[in-house]
């Protein structure tokens, strides 16, 4: 049971960060008030704002895979790679059959895709690294 909340707590963090910095960065660039999905994603979709996305991101990830080794108690790395297979999955099904697939540029998605898994396992890592040693 305490595996399975570690999973949810830390792919809710992962995706609550995720959409409290997008919202926020993208309020912050847009000229005024984003009152439209069509304009929300010609602001979000700017050049620097998908290299943050690539950043925020995978921070994100580190900060979810962290979450879930600490909350877990674990000392390996095994539930943070579910974690990070999950989350994988997760954008994959997003990213290809999801409502606002298209809105997102080819090349994101799959850069995405290919930085959170590692970036949720680095996470975990380093939480267990840190259990190992205490």
């Amino acid at each position: 049971m305490q595996s399975l909340l570690a999973l949810l707590v830390g792919m809710g963090i992962f995706r609550l960060v995720v959409a409290v910095l997008e919202t926020v960065l993208v309020g912050a660039v847009a000229d005024g008030p984003v009152t439209s999905e069509a304009a929300y994603f010609a602001v979000r979709n700017q050049p620097a704002m998908l290299a943050a996305a690539l950043a925020y991101n995978s921070a994100a990830a580190f900060l979810g895979g962290y979450v879930i080794t600490k909350i877990a108690g674990a000392r390996d790395l095994m539930l943070g790679g579910v974690g990070a297979a999950v989350q994988t999955a997760v954008l994959v099904w997003s990213f290809s059959a999801g409502e606002y697939a298209a809105y997102t540029p080819i090349w994101t998605r799959i850069a995405l895709v290919f930085l959170t898994g590692p970036a949720m396992v680095a996470g975990a890592a380093v939480r267990a690294r840190a259990a190992q040693e205490a």
